[in-house]
């Protein structure tokens, strides 16, 4: 009975949108917010999405969705007046602190691997284990929220007003990652991998290896650039490129083909505003004036990382 209640990811999803319940309310109260009423609405939509997702009907649920695309299209969801500590009060408070303060962070991924190891260790199989860190790592957010409440001596009300003002900053884009997982499904299940195989088959010969370790590598930065994730582009051209026309042709190590594609994807990560967790969050949080600016420095390397993963691909399968 225990181990159900902690593996059910519902769990996660529940106390997610009722955090995102609150922050709506707090936008609806904030009357000095631009859009207090429409950016209100938004959250409380995200709110119900998450905590009633699964016993809504998959139509309703999609009809939400496309009412807060509507919402943020339209330009009716921004940031709410609370802004943040100056400059002074954050260097007192990191003076105060010091390193303490990255208890908080390491609980996180401490928490995720207890969970793991736990159904690990007691011999429970790898989907049981999967759901096991999944909903861990929804343990160690709140057990990170508690520690960081303990350690900074702070309110419940100051966390979750400060939790708004950075949930505020990332915008809809938080809801950018559920959007690509599902994109990632249709992708696949459109079997568009085997479109791209077919259009690569046309254009290379079947015995040119470099020319498809090209292609395979291509297919998958551009996917990842497209999708924000590498894992998500991974199932697509992994089943209708990497293995009919170079693991199954030419006797590839299926590991070693595998793990190299998937992080040729993943230079395309760095090059890409969909990947927003990792590009355009950080412009936000950071206030930079150029919101493009992460991705502008991080170009070049993504190149050459991504070139240098076609050339040893292609050289592991040669000479290997």
């Amino acid at each position: 009975m225990i181990s159900a209640w902690l593996l059910n990811l519902d769990t996660v999803y529940v106390l997610t949108g009722i955090v995102l319940f609150i922050f709506a309310v707090l936008t609806l109260g904030d009357k000095e917010h631009p859009h207090r009423y429409s950016s209100g609405l938004f959250w409380l939509l995200l709110a119900i999405a998450f905590a009633l997702g699964s016993v809504l009907p998959h139509e309703l649920t999609g009809i939400l969705v496309l009412f807060m695309v509507m919402l943020d299209g339209a330009g009716r969801v921004s940031r709410g007046s609370r802004q943040e500590a100056t400059t002074q009060e954050q260097s007192a408070q990191a003076s105060r602190l010091k390193n303490k303060i990255f208890l908080p962070v390491i609980a996180i991924p401490l928490v995720t691997f207890l969970f793991a190891f736990a159904f690990r260790a007691a011999g429970f199989d790898s989907s049981a284990i999967n759901r096991a860190a999944l909903v861990g790592l929804g343990a160690g957010s709140a057990v990170a929220a508690l520690l960081a409440l303990r350690i900074t001596g702070g309110t419940l009300s100051t966390m979750f007003h400060e939790g708004r003002r950075i949930n505020d900053a990332i915008g809809s884009l938080s809801l950018l990652p559920q959007l690509l997982a599902s994109l990632g499904i249709i992708f696949t299940a459109a079997k568009i991998g085997d479109l791209i195989a077919r259009g690569i088959q046309h254009v290379v010969p079947e015995d040119n290896l470099f020319l498809l370790v090209l292609g395979n590598c291509a297919g998958m930065a551009i996917f990842t650039m497209a999708m924000g994730n590498s894992f998500a582009a991974f199932p697509v051209i992994a089943s209708g490129v990497l293995v009919p026309l170079i693991v199954k042709p030419f006797g590839v190590d299926p590991a070693m083909a595998a793990i190299l594609t998937l992080t040729a994807g993943s230079s395309g990560t760095l090059m890409t505003p969909m990947a927003a967790n990792f590009n355009i969050v950080p412009a936000a949080l950071l206030n930079m004036k150029d919101q493009y600016g992460v991705i502008k420095f991080q170009l070049p390397f993504g190149v050459v990382i991504w070139s240098l993963h076609v050339l040893l691909m292609y050289l592991m399968i040669r000479l290997i």
